[in-house]
């Protein structure tokens, strides 16, 4: 359809340009005798030369060779602008690994009290309980870990828990060689105290002594952190202070490579506390102390 109205336009334009030189060359034949009139046609006047000129050319349309090569078409590369490389926020938190104590079922085969002892104890025990309300230790702190672990998310620290669920078999030391590999910055061992004392209440932090044989090095530090923490959880509970206290004994502490703590939340033993300890609203304030002394502790 294209190539057909091409054509007819040119067609027509021709047909116009002859229509102009006739114009002309019958008003130039008007003013002429009929021996002038004969010369007249056999020259080209530069009338005729102006509008035969006048007349414009065009040229038909082609078709495309279907046999050319095609030659493509050179598309310059982008310019790619570098973009600096960003060190993960991630990077540079402190990581905190979280042990809640205990398990559902305990495991009494016996391990390495610390790297290279003679001295064995028990993987892992099944814990205490609440004296009224029957509530497992593990359960309780397994809750209060959980909490923990939100509250110092949402302060920004990177977490790290050694369980999640209470139907696990972890021993003590695969708990802190849990806490070793992911390269925290210190490591809280939660569990809630018992007695054959039902008077005895409080919160006590415990930490590695100086002359402890495995990990004396991680002494001062971890004195430190029990003491900010136990400042924390008192100020935030108003429980009683029962202090920080030093124990060697500990197989989860002894294998543990960064600053350890055991918080003693309180003694389900007692009927007056340990209905604290299974509510939601005094777990809370445990929750609160905790974040509270860790981040005194790194201010420092």
């Amino acid at each position: 359809m294209e190539n057909a109205k091409g054509g007819n336009d040119i067609e027509m334009k021709r047909w116009i340009g002859m229509i102009i030189i006739t114009g002309i060359l019958f008003a130039a034949g008007c003013s002429k005798t009929p021996a002038e009139e004969k010369d007249s046609l056999l020259t080209i006047t530069p009338e005729v030369t102006k509008a035969v000129s006048a007349v414009p050319t065009i040229e038909p349309t082609k078709e495309p060779d279907p046999t050319a090569a095609t030659v493509p078409t050179e598309v310059p590369e982008p310019t790619v602008t570098p973009v600096p490389t960003k060190v993960p926020e991630a990077a540079t938190m402190k990581i905190i690994a979280i042990d809640p104590g205990h398990q559902m079922k305990g495991n009494y085969d016996k391990e390495p009290v610390g790297p290279g002892a003679a001295q064995k104890k028990a993987k892992v025990s099944s814990g205490t309980q609440g004296r009224t309300t029957k509530v497992p230790e593990h359960q309780f702190n397994l809750e209060l870990s959980l909490k923990l672990r939100e509250s110092f998310t949402a302060a920004g620290y990177m977490v790290v828990m050694t369980r999640e669920t209470a139907e696990v078999d972890i021993s003590n030391a695969e708990r802190a060689e849990l806490a070793n590999e992911a390269g925290a910055d210190i490591f809280i061992r939660i569990h809630a105290d018992g007695s054959d004392n039902t008077a005895a209440n409080g919160i006590s932090v415990l930490y590695p002594s100086e002359n402890n044989p495995y990990v004396a090095e991680l002494s001062p530090d971890s004195k430190r952190l029990a003491q900010s923490v136990l400042d924390g959880l008192c100020e935030a509970t108003g429980a009683k202070k029962r202090g920080i206290a030093e124990r060697d004994d500990l197989t989860g502490t002894n294998w543990a490579k960064m600053p350890v703590i055991v918080v003693e939340a309180g003694f389900m033993t007692n009927e007056a506390e340990e209905k604290k300890l299974v509510s939601a609203e005094y777990q809370a304030l445990l929750v609160q102390g905790i974040v509270e002394g860790v981040k005194e502790y790194f201010e420092e």
